[in-house]
């Protein structure tokens, strides 16, 4: 490995390492493994990166690598089937107390997000999880390796599961 590739790798990180880490977050979720999955991504990655040929656009190679990582990972982990969603509330003492109200309802909003997206099925979890990283339906078909059609319809099928999962979440 010679410098170039490890500069590389360190501009893929910064480049792309908060989007890694919210697809492994949307394919397992907020478990205790995340770190290690988001960490074994990135060792991947590391490894893979010098064979990049260019056949398509790094990130779609990027997501690809997350997503064979993230399969492989939960084959792995099978036994791990009972996730918690992390309650963590970050420190508000600085804002008055109507806008850590607004935060605190926006902070639920999105936990309650997540436990209705770890829900899905795993595959509608990668679908959805490269939809919210702004993705093209494209983008999205080369990295699943499925036609633009199927990821639209897909798309178009977990927006309402999961409207529906918030409404009756919010009811529940």
């Amino acid at each position: 490995m010679g410098e170039k590739n490890r500069l590389d790798f360190s501009e893929v990180v910064t480049t792309h390492g908060d989007s890694i880490y919210r697809l492994c977050k949307a394919y397992i979720g907020n478990s205790d493994d995340l770190d290690d999955l988001y960490q074994e991504t990135l060792i991947n990655i590391w490894k893979a990166l010098p064979r990049f040929r260019g056949d398509s656009k790094l990130s779609t190679w990027i997501y690809r690598v997350t997503v064979n990582t993230s399969i492989s990972f939960r084959r792995k982990n099978i036994q791990e089937e009972s996730r918690k969603v992390d309650n963590w509330e970050p420190e508000l003492w600085e804002e008055d107390l109507s806008e850590k109200n607004e935060k605190i309802t926006r902070e639920k909003q999105y936990q309650k997000m997540l436990e209705c997206i770890e829900s899905l099925k795993a595959d509608q979890r990668i679908i959805i999880g490269l939809y919210l990283e702004n993705l093209s339906y494209k983008e999205i078909a080369d990295v699943v390796g499925k036609s633009t059609n199927y990821i639209g319809v897909n798309i178009t099928r977990i927006k309402e599961r999961l409207s529906k999962l918030m409404v009756h979440e919010r009811i529940g």
